[in-house]
C-alpha cells in the first residue's frame, strides 16, 4: 500500500507508466478478485443537498478480448468500511464485461439498489460497446442522485437516478484494476480527476 502524499516516484508490477505506448497511469493484475486501485482520502455523503462530487477517468481497457479476465472493474463509488454503520459494498462500479445476457464485449454499470449489506439486488445498466481507444467516463453525486456520462453525452437511464437510500453511507471514490474473474486486468488512465462543486 501507498499512504497518501507519497506517490511521487512510487512503481511496482501492479502501478507504473510503462516504458513503451501510451505513457498513462497503468494498473495491472492477475488472479479473481485481484485488484491494484487508487482510493480517495475525502468522504462525502450522496445526499449533500448543495455539493456535487464527480470523478471523470480517460481510461482504456487494454484488450480484453484477448486475455482470459471476463470482467474487470475500473472505476467506483464505495461506501467507508470502518463507519459505524457501513455495509462495506459499492454503490456504483463502472464494469468491462467479456458477455453478459448474450451482449457481448460492453461496459455496464452496476448500481447497487439498496442500503442493504445481505440483500443482493443491482440494476445493470449498458454503458456500451467497447472501444480499444481511451473513453471518458464520468460518475457524478450529489442531493441523492446518481449520473453517468459516457464521452461527455449523460446516459438517459442513469440522469438523476435516485439514491436517497444510500444517504447515510459515508462514501469515497475508487479508481484502477479489479478483476471480478481469474486472468489479467490491465487498465490504463490517460487522466483521472476529481472535483467537489458548491451547487449554491
Amino acid at each position: 500500500m501507498i499512504n497518501q502524499g507519497e506517490f511521487e516516484g512510487q512503481h511496482n508490477k501492479y502501478f507504473y507508466v510503462p516504458d513503451s505506448g501510451h505513457s498513462w497511469m497503468t494498473f495491472e493484475v492477475t488472479g479473481d478478485h485481484a485488484r491494484s486501485e487508487l482510493r480517495q482520502i475525502t468522504t462525502w455523503y450522496t445526499s449533500e443537498p448543495s455539493k456535487v462530487n464527480k470523478m471523470i477517468g480517460n481510461t482504456l481497457i487494454m484488450e480484453p478480448q484477448s486475455g482470459s479476465v471476463d470482467e474487470i472493474t475500473f472505476m467506483q463509488v464505495h461506501d467507508v468500511k470502518d463507519n459505524g454503520n457501513a455495509i462495506n459494498k459499492p454503490l456504483v462500479r463502472l464494469v468491462w464485461l467479456r458477455e453478459y445476457q448474450g451482449v457481448e464485449n460492453h461496459y455496464w454499470a452496476v448500481i447497487k439498489a439498496d442500503a442493504c449489506e445481505s440483500c443482493n439486488n443491482y440494476d445493470k445498466i449498458d454503458l456500451g460497446e467497447y472501444r480499444d481507444s481511451a473513453v471518458k467516463f464520468e460518475i457524478r453525486l450529489g442531493n441523492n442522485e446518481l449520473s453517468i456520462k459516457r464521452d461527455g453525452v449523460t446516459h438517459s437511464d442513469i440522469n438523476g437516478y435516485d439514491v436517497t437510500y444510500w444517504g447515510e453511507l459515508e462514501s469515497h471514490f475508487k479508481a484502477g484494476v479489479y478483476n471480478q474473474t481469474s486472468g489479467t486486468g490491465v487498465v490504463q488512465f490517460e487522466s483521472l480527476n476529481y472535483y467537489s462543486e458548491s451547487t449554491n
